[in-house]
């Protein structure tokens, strides 16, 4: 989740960069990529324009730098904590699920998606986090016993799924999706006959 910058935290303490890329991912999800201006980010703030200088060269160098913070927040740091519990396959699924419901990955990517729509520099950066989600999402399954296609399918179902189900389902109730989240990766493990494949160890 972003943290928000509260009026105590600017008059205690300068600025710094994280609190200007908040505030601009903030300005992007509100109204657009067009509305992310040094000015606007300012008066958001409560503070003048020299402030940005101390972080930025220029809004350019902020746009690469809200493109660098969304590829490290929601997905390297995401990564790097379902990682680093070392848990069987099938497990480490469900741990990376949870972790982008948790961190609202999905939610924080929409905004960007629209701007790669209309912006090489943006979209350059989409297509590296796609290829790095599904990169690590294929790993898991390829150790859960699957390979190749097989692989890949499951790979982007699930990817597909967690990234754009919050824009089909805003309402949910969290023990209906427990179980929705069981009974999909219970599927997607599942083999052509119906069995786990040899790779897949769970502890639930």
């Amino acid at each position: 989740m972003v943290d928000h910058v509260t009026a105590a935290d600017k008059a205690s303490a300068p600025l710094a960069r994280t609190d200007w890329l908040t505030a601009a991912i903030e300005t992007l999800g509100d109204d657009g990529i067009a509305a992310v201006s040094i000015v606007r980010l300012a008066s958001r703030l409560g503070v003048t324009r020299g402030s940005f200088y101390h972080h930025f060269t220029d809004r350019e160098d902020l746009l690469r730098a809200m493109l660098d913070y969304w590829e490290k927040r929601w997905t390297v740091d995401i990564r790097e904590q379902v990682g680093a519990l070392q848990l069987p396959a099938a497990d480490m699924l469900r741990a990376l699920v949870r972790s982008i419901r948790d961190n609202r990955a999905a939610e924080h990517d929409a905004p960007f998606r629209a701007w790669a729509l209309h912006d090489p520099l943006a979209r350059a950066a989409l297509q590296k986090v796609d290829a790095l989600r599904l990169d690590y999402i294929r790993s898991l399954f390829e150790a859960a016993g699957f390979s190749g296609i097989d692989a890949e399918n499951r790979a982007r179902l699930l990817l597909y799924y967690e990234m754009s189900d919050p824009a089909f389902f805003a309402s949910r109730d969290p023990g209906s999706e427990n179980q929705l989240l069981d009974a999909r990766l219970a599927l997607l493990l599942q083999t052509a006959s119906g069995s786990s494949p040899p790779g897949r160890h769970s502890t639930t």
